[in-house]
């Protein structure tokens, strides 16, 4: 039987199990989420998938079973993220926008339902091992890479 890789992130999201979860934390973050899984996320996240070396009844297997500790790693994220993200709006001497300027901000919009599933993943391949996740993260060309990984870690609570 051949599987459409491009459908391995579909049936992760559309799971009962995910989309409890992806429920929980628009709750518990107040994030907005689409409502609709469009195709075209659901082929980058499927190449997440395959990036990973996991199959699809791996991941929901760890979704299951580290329910509790993916809610967790993906508020600690996101609050880490959200952290960051305030931090960067500092300017240097001089350069300040005016108060008309400092007033507009870009709304960056909704979530895809598979934003979850990079936390899936990421989670699954720290508890494998930092080696797994480094290769992981470099594959996905995510900028400085050791120290996302570690970044990965203490979000888990994983050492």
């Amino acid at each position: 039987m051949v599987v459409d890789s491009s459908l391995l992130a579909a049936r992760i999201v559309g799971s009962p199990v995910y989309k409890r979860l992806l429920s929980e934390l628009v709750d518990a973050v107040g994030i907005e989420v689409e409502s609709e899984y469009a195709e075209v996320f659901s082929r980058l996240d499927s190449a997440k998938i395959v990036k990973a070396k996991m199959d699809v009844e791996e991941l929901i297997f760890i979704l299951t079973s580290n329910f509790d500790l993916l809610r967790q790693y993906s508020i600690s994220k996101f609050q880490a993220l959200s952290a960051e993200e305030d931090d960067e709006e500092e300017y240097s001497a001089g350069t300040e926008p005016s108060d008309d300027e400092k007033s507009k901000t870009l709304s960056v919009g909704k979530y895809s339902q598979g934003f979850l599933l990079t936390n899936l993943i990421e989670l699954a391949l720290a508890k494998s091992g930092r080696e797994q996740l480094l290769e992981y993260i470099k594959l996905s060309r995510i900028p400085q890479a050791k120290k996302y990984a570690a970044q990965v870690f203490e979000f888990a609570r994983l050492g």
